[in-house]
């Protein structure tokens, strides 16, 4: 007898057989113990989750002689007869095949005779999304009032491409992905069956790869144990397969989520050393840093992965290495690359680009890669505060910047403690690079709610004097100043001042007439100057 793949061999011919589907099955087990079935049936969900083989069993359950518990005993003359397809009262149809109006005239002429030997006559239509418009508009009036003799059932893949006519005279099922779980158990149980040893690890890989399709994992199986010598193992799986594992991704993730240029590039080479697709790489890759992000976001890995208990746990360890910036712009990097690839033939060059530029945001000028840097920059403030030892002032005080005292006479140093050496350039104090480090300021700004602003402040200029911070327009800038000039946008730079230096500075709006933009001492003058007018004031 010639070779018949697993799936073929292992349909289900009971409903108690059809995994993942209790919902389903229930449903029509009931209503063939109250013969209460209807004479339309629509079954729709993704592929390999049962629908063809839930249509056939029903409709040997509504002809069978003897059924046991809703289910088709299979061993009736009427069950055989179907099995084996020596009775023509169940006809399955390729709705791809055979969509046009003639074919659909040809069951409208059939159902009018009785069945020859079983009690109903079914007609099984598969993928009947792709019957046209012409040939369902034909089906209509069969489908909503068929003789008692006939039963239909529709099976799709489509469902939004179903009429709404079609769908309202039909009892619609909806047939749910199956859980790695229930994929990995089914296969167990198979191979227990068939005398073949299998890892637990190599079921759940290849489980996680039919991605809720029993037809497909079954195929991979059947693939994996052809070519395995002996017990099959997770590593089997991976090299036939030809994917890189779950350790692979999680190495490769790491190196992203750390900026570790040099270790992506070497695992992605590695990769490829290996023999591995590339399409296959970055479809997994993909599907792993979208694990990450959905654990970030919703906190519950049990609830939204399909996967290995050591796999969901090296994801939400991930998931503290990741900010949330950078994960998203590396998932849209990674899927702009695997697009491109498709018609590239330097598909290898566009991952490694890919990689470069999500370890390396400063490499971008897109808004998501400046909020990828501003996030790293707030983490090393962050940081610096909290394990930073403070610097020496250059008064002599060891208060952080946050802290520093009133302006006050210099205390004279401890006689104990050691000057510094002459080659050293006494510590620079804090205020005084805050001007310098206006850009910083700005691009703060820029992503914390001031994107409007950002133009005025653009191609302005900073000076500090006496402690305060003064943003300096040019002398035909009044309007820019109008729009910098008001409580809140002036208490946005005091923010950004404080994020980017660590000082909490006064800030005052001017422009360079009314200081004059070559004064020694600006902010001076700016005080003298708010004394007899109003409008000029420090927050």
């Amino acid at each position: 007898m010639a070779y018949q793949a697993i799936y073929r061999r292992w349909r289900p011919t009971v409903f108690d057989d059809v995994i993942g589907q209790e919902h389903i099955t229930k449903t029509l087990k009931n209503q063939i113990m109250n013969d209460s079935t209807a004479h339309a049936y629509l079954f729709c969900g993704t592929r390999g989750t049962g629908k063809t083989s839930t249509a056939k069993i029903l409709a040997r359950a509504v002809n069978c002689l003897n059924p046991k518990d809703g289910n088709p005993c299979n061993e009736c003359d009427v069950c055989k007869g179907l099995l084996d397809e020596s009775i023509l009262d169940v006809t399955e149809l390729d709705g791809a095949s055979r969509n046009k109006v003639e074919n659909i005239r040809e069951i409208i002429d059939d159902v009018i005779f009785l069945p020859t030997v079983a009690r109903k006559k079914v007609y099984i239509i598969d993928e009947v999304h792709m019957v046209t418009d012409s040939a369902f508009n034909a089906l209509l009036k069969t489908l909503e009032d068929p003789p008692a003799h006939v039963m239909f059932i529709l099976a799709t893949t489509e469902l939004n491409k179903v009429p709404i006519t079609v769908l309202s005279r039909c009892q619609q099922f909806e047939f749910r992905r199956i859980t790695n779980q229930d994929l990995a158990s089914r296969m167990a149980a198979i191979l227990e069956a068939d005398g073949i040893e299998a890892e637990a690890d190599a079921l759940s890989l290849v489980a996680e790869l039919g991605d809720g399709s029993m037809r497909d994992s079954l195929s991979i199986l059947d693939k994996c144990i052809g070519a395995a010598d002996g017990a099959l193992t997770y590593a089997d799986v991976v090299k036939i397969i030809g994917i890189a594992d779950n350790e692979a991704m999680h190495d490769l993730a790491l190196d992203v989520a750390t900026g570790d240029t040099k270790g992506a590039l070497e695992k992605l080479d590695e990769v490829i050393e290996k023999g591995k697709e590339l399409g296959l790489f970055a479809e997994r890759f993909i599907k792993y840093l979208r694990d990450i992000l959905v654990v970030q976001a919703t906190g519950n890995s049990d609830a939204f992965l399909n996967t290995s208990a050591e796999n969901k746990e090296k994801i939400e360890e991930l998931t503290e290495k990741f900010s949330k910036e950078r994960l998203i712009r590396s998932i849209d990097l990674i899927c702009s690359a695997y697009n491109q690839a498709k018609y590239s033939g330097f598909s290898r060059t566009l991952y490694e680009m890919a990689l470069v530029k999500m370890c390396e945001p400063d490499l971008q000028d897109t808004a998501e890669a400046l909020k990828d840097r501003i996030c790293v920059l707030e983490d090393k403030v962050k940081n610096g505060v909290a394990l930073k030892a403070p610097e020496e002032k250059a008064d002599g005080t060891d208060a952080p910047p946050w802290d520093e005292p009133k302006p006050a006479k210099p205390a004279a140093k401890p006689a104990e403690k050691l000057a510094p050496k002459p080659q050293e350039a006494a510590p620079k104090a804090a205020s005084g690079d805050a001007a310098a480090r206006w850009p910083e300021i700005v691009s703060y700004v820029k992503s914390h709610g001031g994107m409007p602003i950002y133009p005025h402040l653009a191609l302005v200029k900073a000076k500090l004097s006496g402690g305060k911070f003064c943003v300096v327009f040019g002398d035909n800038a009044l309007v820019s100043k109008t729009v910098i000039d008001k409580p809140a946008t002036k208490n946005l730079i005091r923010e950004a001042v404080k994020a980017v230096t660590g000082e909490d500075l006064e800030v005052a709006c001017v422009t360079a007439k009314e200081i004059g933009d070559d004064s020694d001492d600006p902010l001076k003058k700016l005080e003298e100057l708010s004394k007899t007018n109003p409008a000029i004031q420090f927050i």
